[in-house]
């Protein structure tokens, strides 16, 4: 198999301090239902509570970009790397199929440099829960992700250059639906933590899901794309403290 050259690790972590504007606190209201409340009574008592939205803190550009909107923190999980191959033999006759997990590797870049490697192996040593990176980003800066799979004839793919191989999911999205192989884990099922029951995906106001496609070329509007977006998926969390 051939393995795909990492890109060079270059630049320093730095740490920024963070700020809280008035769009970051959360807002709503509260009412009774009777001004004065005897006593061994209960008052019936109604709010609504709307948290600032991922939009207060970064924007998404068309093209994938992320760039932070203030000072924010940003926290990085990897939730799938499910590249796979098949092989098909001859045996005493008879034909077999195999499958094996295949390599992934994935960077962070801050302004178009390579910060972090955020993971490289396969879909057996994931952890959803670990956090394999978190970074204090200053407003303005520019942040991407890179990804491949170690096979013949793979290539690169990054976040944030209009790459229909990348797509951004934030809270209330419709993921996309591709069959995979039957030894697959499909994209709804490597994210079902994170679906309501319509399937629509259900995360926090502040937070992304980046998604990849790394063992085929994805042509928007062609409906037999045969990309399946559970190659590699990265889950995202932005926050903002008062300094």
């Amino acid at each position: 198999m051939k393995y795909i050259k990492y890109l060079s690790l270059v630049g320093a972590l730095f740490a920024s301090s963070q700020s809280l504007v008035a769009s970051d606190v959360p807002t709503g209201d509260i009412s009774a239902a009777r001004a004065i409340v005897k006593q061994g009574e209960f008052a019936h008592i109604n709010w609504a509570i709307t948290y600032p939205g991922i939009e207060t803190l970064i924007d998404l550009s068309p093209d994938g970009g992320i760039t932070p909107r203030v000072d924010v923190t940003m926290q990085a999980r990897i939730l799938a790397a499910d590249v796979q191959q098949r092989t098909t033999f001859t045996s005493g006759g008879r034909q077999f199929t195999k499958f094996s997990f295949i390599w992934v590797t994935s960077y962070a870049l801050v302004n178009d440099q390579v910060a972090r490697l955020l993971f490289n192996g396969t879909q057996p040593s994931v952890n959803p829960e670990e956090i394999v990176w978190e970074r204090d980003l200053n407003e303005g800066e520019n942040i991407t992700f890179a990804a491949g799979a170690s096979f013949s004839g793979s290539r690169w793919y990054f976040s944030g250059r209009n790459d229909p191989n990348v797509l951004l999911l934030t809270d209330g999205d419709v993921p996309p639906e591709f069959t995979t192989w039957t030894t697959q884990s499909t994209l709804g099922t490597h994210i079902s933590a994170y679906l309501d029951e319509e399937g629509r995906v259900d995360i926090g106001p502040r937070d992304v899901i980046v998604v990849f496609e790394l063992t085929h070329t994805v042509i928007p509007g062609v409906a037999d794309n045969v990309g399946d977006f559970q190659d590699l998926i990265v889950l995202l969390t932005f926050e903002s403290e008062e300094r």
